[in-house]
C-alpha cells in the first residue's frame, strides 16, 4: 500500500499545469540555446549599438541646431553699422573722434567665437600709445575702391600713400545678412 500511495502521489502532484510549464520551459531553453548557437546575441548586440549610436547623433544633431540657432540669433542682434559701408565707416570714425573705444569695437564684425575682444584690445592698446588721432587722419582719407567688387557683400576702403601712391592701408567691411547693417571685418 505504501507503494501504491507513493505512486498515487506522485500523479497527483504532476498536473497538467505543471506539465505545461516543463514543455514551456524545455523550449524556451532550447529556443535562447538555438538562438545563441546562431549568433542572436552578436545580433542583438550590433543592434543595441546602433540604436546607442543613432541616439548619440540624434542628441549631438540637436545640441548643434541649438547651438547654430543661438548664433544666428546672436548675429541678429549685432546691428551697430551703417545701411551702406560708408555710413560704418563713419560711425567708426564718429565714436574714435568721441574717444568711444568700446562703440567704436562694436562697429566690427563678430569672429567666430562671437567676439571682437581683439578689436576692442586692439583700440584700447592705440589710445594708450595716442595713436587714435593718426588712425584718424587715416580713416578720414580714405577712398571707396572700384566697384568691380565680385561678391556684393564685400566692400573695400583704400588709403593711398602721399609720396608713392600705393596703397598702404586698406578697411574690408562685410554686410551681415541677419541684422542688415555693415559690419568692418579688418583694417
Amino acid at each position: 500500500m505504501n507503494e501504491q500511495t507513493n505512486s498515487n502521489q506522485a500523479k497527483k502532484k504532476l498536473k497538467p499545469k505543471h506539465i505545461l510549464g516543463i514543455v514551456i520551459l524545455v523550449l524556451v531553453i532550447f529556443i535562447v540555446g538555438l538562438f545563441a548557437w546562431a549568433g542572436g546575441f552578436e545580433a542583438l548586440k550590433q543592434s543595441y549599438k546602433m540604436w546607442s549610436d543613432s541616439k548619440k547623433a540624434y542628441e549631438a544633431t540637436k545640441k548643434f541646431e541649438e547651438g547654430l540657432k543661438q548664433y544666428y540669433k546672436v548675429l541678429e542682434e549685432d546691428t551697430y553699422g551703417g545701411k551702406t559701408p560708408q555710413e560704418t565707416l563713419d560711425m567708426f570714425i564718429s565714436a574714435l573722434e568721441k574717444g568711444d573705444i568700446d562703440l567704436a569695437a562694436k562697429y566690427f564684425a563678430l569672429d567666430d567665437n562671437l567676439s571682437r575682444k581683439e578689436w576692442e584690445d586692439g583700440l584700447k592698446k592705440a589710445k594708450e600709445e595716442g595713436r587714435i588721432p593718426e588712425i584718424l587722419l587715416i580713416l578720414k582719407e580714405m577712398q571707396p575702391a572700384k566697384e568691380d567688387h565680385y561678391l556684393k557683400d564685400e566692400f573695400e576702403f583704400l588709403h593711398f600713400d602721399k609720396n608713392t601712391g600705393l596703397v598702404d592701408h586698406t578697411v574690408y567691411l562685410q554686410f551681415n545678412e541677419y541684422s542688415k547693417v555693415w559690419k568692418i571685418k579688418s583694417m
